[in-house]
């Protein structure tokens, strides 16, 4: 077991209290035991001579700290000459018998003194400084003068033992950590080894690597590039919540999606943390975040009025690694322990380490991570550049979680690469929401202040963002991502005008950039400059390895350099160039890699759309390669870039991709070229464009399996997800026939209880609200198959709905004038229509020709004929296959009927789960609403919800349970289905 020496810090103490926490750090992390002068306080101890004594020969190290006051001085009638218990300390140390009789002793007395020369230390420190505060204390002139003597005194018998001068605090940590580590390796050889070096080189590399955020080809006051600090423009992104307690109480229930959102880095107590998100959802910052948060608190240099991210009491060491480099690395080294081992995560560290020079070896890693105490992010587990680095790298982390298993894991990665044997197994996945108005409004407060700009600049500046968001839905969709928002401003600042569309957003971004410097002398005009880019980026996008999120410097010149005319070495002087005048690319150590990912995507996909048709149908459809997942957004793109380019070059993309086809293909391949084809329509329905090849409608109509629940087992839930959305956009068929199911008159008991196993309706997991189980008769009643979806309240507004005040009750007309959301919501027509408060549900029920149900017609509904726990029986949901909750990891509601195990025995669909559902009651004890008055009595102040849905747990998805909100209340998971009479 290696030895832990212990070392005794000694200093005054208000005013070296931050250097003497930087020698405790330095301490700690070479090994060393740590006493200090703290240690009094906490173990209940009052300050006195003997007891400063007694601690300090427990030291083999006595580490000194002294500036420009002298201290305490004991009185103690063993201190006659009034020495300072700074020097007591030293000085006993020193005088201890292991001292006097050893020539070669061990202990050894390290002092660090403030430098002369250094001007900034603060006068309120200095010793004369009591002058002026202390000015009535009879003698203080004498009292200074005699301690400014004796100071100089102590310095002068410690100069034997001086070690270095320091200045301010944070420059005393390494050298306390360069005089320790030669105090071990002069009386402890034995004991030195790699896993005992400071890792301060490579915190303050971290640091400093993750503190700013840089924003390409801003014009702005200041020089390019330009820098804001993480914390001056960030915003935090947020997940949805997992309900600890999934009983919610009525009149605003958490359940219902109220407030369900929190900060992502609230989420971090979970020990293995995949987190999930879109090109540009900030993933990436999230992780420079934690890692610079992390770095500050370790190093003591996070300043005290800093905004609270992470708190000052986490001090996990932090492990920052970006999976395009883990995959390269792995690629080249070779080595006999398996592929899968823990140990690579070390050894690329150590990788770095040498790398950077942060002077930490592979035994030093090794030994944290045994240890325990980590944080291991793993950046971009997408960017390694094919599926079997991939899922080698998911492999690896799934053991060193258990080898190293009191270390903490996040991980960050894209949907489409979080999926077969990618996925991590053991680890939590959360999805990064979307940013909402509010934050949005936020950031630009932000961007404006960090701009330096004056009142009327900045109102200018936001008043034109505001009005992009307000008049353009295709600007709003994008403002919801972070990068792409941050991209909005920068255009916004520059030229003040916004493009329509994503492809021309991408195109006016990556103009701009070029054209930012092409006054360089040497720099290629700004069209050749995308030119070369678009090449670089397929050739990245398509390489043999699979896609490369960054490619060797020496590598794309020479790739480059036929296109350029110029040679290798040339060429490879441009590319370096490029990456500080435009942007578009930056440095990574050798490498290169485009400043975001989706500009390689889109480059990509413009240079295929310069190929001839067949070009392009070799390129992309006859390889196969467009059904890969880090092909998605290049093909969404690619779309939208050939629509511009006129509707025949599109349709022939799309006749191409259905002709790969045949007629006796399976369902998951015509599923899998539905779901390509949904995610490239999300561009082009918004660009007016509806495919009018006869095969793409019949392939649409043969992929309706999905709701078949044989067929649907067959598919994973993301493909069918894509498939039922293109549904909505070109027309769900089913929307269109009569959904009405009868429901027959008859008696069924009602609620649950779960005090006894043997009577009517016992469930283990029933509330108290659920009780007493009792008789309820009904007549027969119509009820929706689904709940009502978007495209059916679509037709409600249009018929003018909200202003037909016949249809509303007179608290509700006029309060709302669409569903919270809408324009958003009606990009998906077959999902569930939600952000409807109760009494829009009952006005749209009364214009349709219904009403919405009693609680009990809901119940009766659900259970089915056999009055059963769940519609389809009495076993829970154990597997997401039967409703969309909160363990299904949708994270949004989902096309009606997408869940065709979960149905009822009479046909309804998502009656549990999707989307809550209100009921005509008043929410109280079970009391049927009448029939003919579904508003209820004009009292009580909250109305029923039934059913769970996408952001609720299992236990809350049960026929049974209820809970209740106010009638104007409009979530982002409630919605409605109506019940019709029946004669």
């Amino acid at each position: 077991m290696a030895h832990d020496p212990v070392v005794f810090i000694s200093s005054t103490y208000s005013d070296l209290k931050d250097h003497r926490d930087q020698a405790a750090r330095a301490a700690t992390v070479s090994g060393f035991s740590l006493r200090r002068m703290e240690d009094f306080v906490a173990s209940g101890h009052a300050h006195s001579l003997p007891v400063c004594r007694e601690i300090v020969e427990q030291a083999e190290v006595l580490v000194v700290i002294v500036a420009h006051r002298y201290g305490w001085v004991p009185d103690d009638p063993s201190n006659p000459d009034s020495r300072s218990i700074t020097r007591l300390e030293c000085e006993h140390f020193r005088n201890l018998p292991a001292h006097e009789t050893k020539k070669d002793s061990k202990k050894e007395i390290l002092a660090f003194i403030v430098d002369p020369e250094y001007k900034a230390w603060p006068l309120d420190q200095f010793e004369n400084y009591r002058l002026i505060t202390e000015r009535n204390k009879p003698g203080i002139g004498e009292e200074v003068q005699r301690n400014e003597k004796k100071l100089a005194e102590f310095k002068k018998l410690l100069q034997r033992s001086v070690c270095a001068t320091f200045t301010d605090a944070a420059s005393l940590r390494p050298l306390v950590s360069e005089a320790l580590a030669a105090w071990r390796l002069r009386h402890h050889p034995a004991t030195t080894s790699q896993d005992r070096q400071d890792p301060e080189a490579y915190l303050t590399f971290l640091e400093d690597d993750t503190r700013q955020i840089r924003i390409k080809g801003l014009k702005t006051k200041r020089a390019e590039p330009y820098f804001f600090g993480i914390g001056e423009i960030y915003i935090p992104l947020t997940t949805l919540s997992e309900p600890e307690d999934p009983r919610h109480p009525p009149a605003g229930a958490e359940a219902l999606g109220r407030d369900r959102r929190i900060a992502l880095e609230r989420a971090l107590n979970r020990p293995k943390l995949v987190i999930v998100g879109d090109p540009g959802s900030g993933k990436s910052t999230f992780l420079r975040r934690v890692a610079f948060e992390l770095s500050r608190n370790l190093r003591g240099t996070r300043p005290p009025a800093a905004p609270s991210f992470l708190a000052e009491t986490d001090t996990r060491f932090p492990m920052l690694i970006r999976g395009a480099d883990l995959a390269k690395f792995l690629a080249a080294e070779k080595s006999a322990i398996p592929p899968d081992a823990p140990d690579w995560l070390p050894r690329f560290l150590a990788a770095q380490s040498e790398a950077y020079k942060w002077g930490l070896g592979e035994p030093f890693f090794q030994s944290r991570l045994k240890s325990g105490g980590c944080l291991v992010m793993v950046d971009g587990l997408d960017e390694a550049p094919e599926r079997l680095v991939r899922e080698r790298i998911a492999r690896i982390l799934e053991r060193a979680t258990a080898a190293f298993s009191a270390c903490d894991f996040l991980v960050s990665t894209r949907p489409q690469t979080n999926e077969g044997d990618s996925v991590l197994a053991g680890f939590h996945a959360l999805r990064i929401g979307e940013l909402e108005p509010a934050e949005i409004a936020v950031f630009f407060d932000h961007f404006a202040r960090a701009l330096a700009l004056t009142d009327s600049e900045s109102a200018e500046f936001k008043a034109g963002l505001d009005l992009a968001l307000r008049s353009r839905r295709e600007i709003r969709e994008m403002a919801a991502n972070p990068v792409m928002l941050t991209a909005l401003a920068v255009l916004q600042h520059n030229d003040q005008r916004l493009p329509e569309h994503r492809v021309d957003l991408y195109g006016s971004i990556l103009n701009w950039l070029a054209a930012a410097r092409e006054h360089v002398e040497g720099r290629p005009p700004a069209e050749k400059c995308i030119e070369s880019m678009r090449k670089l980026a397929l050739h990245m996008q398509d390489s043999p390895a699979g896609r490369l999120a960054q490619i060797n410097k020496r590598a794309a010149a020479e790739f480059l350099a036929p296109e350029l005319g110029v040679t290798a070495d040339a060429s490879e002087i441009l590319l370096e160039k490029e990456t500080g005048d435009s942007g578009i690319v930056s440095s990574v150590g050798t490498d290169l890699k485009f400043w975001h990912l989706s500009f390689q995507e889109y480059l990509a996909a413009r240079e295929i759309a310069g190929f001839s048709d067949r070009q392009q149908i070799e390129r992309v459809v006859g390889s196969g390669k467009l059904y890969r997942p880090e092909w998605r957004e290049t093909m969404g793109l690619l779309g939208a870039y050939l629509r511009k380019q006129g509707e025949q070059k599109i349709e022939g993309l799309f006749e191409s991709i259905l002709g790969q086809l045949g007629p006796m293909d399976a369902l998951g391949d015509k599923v899998r070229c539905v779901a390509l084809l949904s995610s490239m329509m999300r561009d082009l329905s918004r660009m007016g464009y509806k495919p009018k090849t006869p095969v793409y409608e019949r392939t649409v109509g043969e992929v309706m399996a999905i709701f078949d629940a044989g067929e649907a087992e067959k598919i994973e839930l993301a493909a069918r997800i894509e498939a039922a959305d293109l549904l909505g956009q070109v027309g769900d068929p089913r929307l269109e026939e009569d959904n009405w199911i009868v429901v027959p008159a008859g008696t069924f008991r009602m609620g649950a209880q779960k005090a006894d196993k043997n009577g009517w309706n016992y469930d283990p997991e029933a509330y108290d609200d659920e009780s007493p189980v009792h008789e309820v008769s009904l007549r027969a009643f119509r009820i929706g198959r689904f709940p009502v979806t978007v495209q059916e309240f679509a037709a409600f507004i249009a018929d003018n709905g909200y202003q037909t005040r016949k249809h509303w009750a007179e608290e509700g007309y006029g309060v709302f004038p669409q569903p919270e959301g809408w324009e958003g919501q009606q990009e998906f027509p077959n999902r569930p229509v939600v952000g409807v408060s109760w009494f829009e549900a009952a006005a749209y029920c009364s214009w349709a020709g219904g009403r919405l149900p009693t609680e009990a017609e809901w119940e009766r509904a659900a259970r089915g004929p056999a009055g059963s726990r769940y519609p389809w029986g009495e076993k829970p949901p154990l597997d997401p296959s039967r409703a969309n909750y909160y363990d299904t990891k949708v994270g949004r509601p989902t096309p009606v009927g997408l869940f065709p195990k979960g149905n009822s025995a009479e046909g309804l669909c998502d009656i549990l789960g999707n989307v809550w559902e209100w009921c005509g009651d008043w929410f109280g004890g079970y009391k049927a609403a009448n029939p003919d008055n579904p508003a209820g009595p004009a009292s009580g102040s909250a109305k029923v919800l039934r059913g769970g849905s996408w952001v609720d747990d299992a236990r809350v998805v049960r026929a049974s349970d209820r809970v209740g909100d106010e009638p104007t209340y409009r979530g982002i998971a409630v919605g409605f289905r109506c019940v019709g009479e029946f004669r």
